[in-house]
């Protein structure tokens, strides 16, 4: 609906009322008017007066009747209008608003008047409605502002391998080899595209959901050995704690991403010798997956941010990733119905939990 649409419905609402509260407070004051009349003619014809002096009487009763209906009609018709104007004060400032953000002014707001009523109720959900617009396109910005950033490192790399294949005069063989490196890079950079537009869906409420009933304790236990000898490398044990057979109707692809990147992230971060616990419980209500690492941990500054898009902290830079995964997997997991929390300090590991509703 467009503004001036809007401004003309705004009119029209106003108009209507004023009509209704005029014809309201026209017919309230014909009733008085009228019944104070039939007393008078009442009182009237009980007095003993000359034709004259009866027609004198109702000429001027006539022209009082006829002042009092104008005034009465010119009365309510400017309270109408008053009534109108105070009702409809709150859209008034609603319009103003719409017309200053669909100018670019995205930080102005509806204000509300504490009157509790069906207006200001009305101008705190458009207020919700800005914030979260406002949000959208505040983080909007930032991830095209990351994904300059981060894919500029392998666009880069790749032309520099490119341009070396072509001046070289090496075998074929040579070649082959910065062919791979081409590929490889290309690879990471469809990876991370993919990775964001999975993001980009699960936030906004359209990812795909297929579900269907799964078995998450042998969901964990698959997880687990996919990415053992990842921690069999670094000597990590890796523990699982599950009772059998916790079954869930819920999309097995996401809480199988959820997992892999939990476990990637703490076997990066988890020193030679640590030790990695995955526990699942459930009851009536949810059930909850812990991932328990003796890592590095996070520090409070950064537990703030660990979940944003490219976000990586300092200490894990020297780690190949993105900064995507835990954001895809908090993402996937809010798809899913749940949530996905972290409870860990500097140095002393880090506890992910992912909680999905059995509702």
């Amino acid at each position: 609906m467009s503004l001036e649409r809007i401004l003309r419905l705004r009119h029209t609402v106003a108009f209507r009322l004023t009509v209704w509260y005029a014809v309201f407070f026209t017919g309230g004051m014909l009733v008085v008017v009228i019944a104070f009349s039939l007393l008078l003619l009442r009182g009237i014809h009980h007095v003993p007066l000359s034709p004259y002096t009866l027609h004198e009487l109702l000429e001027a009763y006539l022209k009082f009747f006829g002042f009092s209906i104008a005034c009465v009609a010119l009365g309510s018709l400017f309270v109408g209008w008053f009534m109108a104007r105070h009702a409809l004060s709150g859209v008034i400032e609603l319009t103003r608003t719409a017309n200053a953000v669909a100018a670019g002014t995205l930080n102005e707001r509806v204000p509300v008047k504490g009157r509790q009523d069906e207006i200001d109720y009305l101008a705190k959900t458009f207020n919700i409605m800005l914030e979260k617009i406002n949000d959208l396109i505040q983080g909007m910005k930032e991830t095209n502002d990351n994904i300059a950033h981060d894919l500029r490192s392998p666009i880069t790399r790749m032309r520099g391998v490119a341009e070396a294949a072509l001046s070289s005069s090496s075998s074929s063989e040579a070649h082959c080899l910065l062919a791979g490196h081409v590929v490889e890079q290309c690879d990471r950079l469809l990876g991370m595209i993919n990775t964001v537009l999975d993001i980009s869906e699960a936030e906004a409420g359209v990812s795909k959901l297929d579900i269907e009933e799964i078995d998450v304790t042998e969901i964990v236990q698959d997880a687990v050995g996919l990415f053992l000898p990842m921690a069999e490398d670094k000597n990590i044990t890796v523990q699982i704690q599950a009772s059998s057979g916790v079954k869930h109707y819920s999309d097995r692809r996401k809480l199988q991403r959820i997992l892999g990147n939990l476990l990637d992230n703490a076997i990066k971060f988890t020193p030679s010798g640590g030790f990695i616990t995955i526990s699942v419980s459930s009851d009536t209500k949810k059930i909850t997956i812990e991932v328990k690492d003796t890592g590095i941990g996070i520090s409070e500054q950064d537990s703030t941010q660990i979940f944003d898009k490219f976000f990586r902290a300092d200490r894990s830079r020297s780690e190949p990733g993105s900064g995507l995964g835990l954001s895809l997997a908090r993402a996937f997991a809010s798809s899913l119905g749940g949530s996905l929390t972290v409870k860990s300090s500097s140095g002393h590991g880090s506890v992910f939990t992912v909680t999905i509703p059995r509702t």
